[in-house]
Formats: structure tokens, C-alpha cells, sequence
């Protein structure tokens, strides 16, 4: 299904829907994105750490060691 498939279902499927069941709908969205996110991040750390990759933070404090020298 594209992208304005899934657009046109959500209107049709918020057509019947008071305006309560779209705020919560809209709460649990919102949930769902943050707990993605804590996933994708946690994901990352982790791959940051098995494969001794250094993250974005650490070579910045590195480059602010090596100027300020």
C-alpha cells in the first residue's frame, strides 16, 4: 500500500471517529514514535559498541582535545 493509500484510509477511517477516539488515536501515535525511536537509538548504541565505533559525541570531544591543544 503507498503512501497516499494509507493517507486516504486514515481519512476514511477518521470520517467516523469523535473527536476524543482522534486525541487518543493521535496519544498512542505519538507513544508508538517515541518508543520507536528509544528502539532505533538503543539499536544504534549497541552497534556503535559490538563493532568499536566511536559516535558522533566522542570524535567531537576528540577534535575540541586536539584544537584546543
Amino acid at each position: 500500500m503507498g503512501m497516499f493509500d494509507q493517507i486516504k484510509a486514515a481519512q476514511n477511517m477518521m470520517k467516523n471517529m469523535s473527536p476524543e477516539q482522534i486525541k487518543e488515536m493521535m496519544e498512542q501515535a505519538k507513544e508508538s514514535q517515541k518508543m520507536l525511536e528509544d528502539m532505533i537509538q538503543k539499536s544504534v548504541e549497541k552497534a556503535i559498541k559490538e563493532r568499536d565505533l566511536i559516535s558522533r559525541a566522542d570524535a567531537e570531544k576528540m577534535i575540541e582535545k586536539k584544537i584546543g591543544k
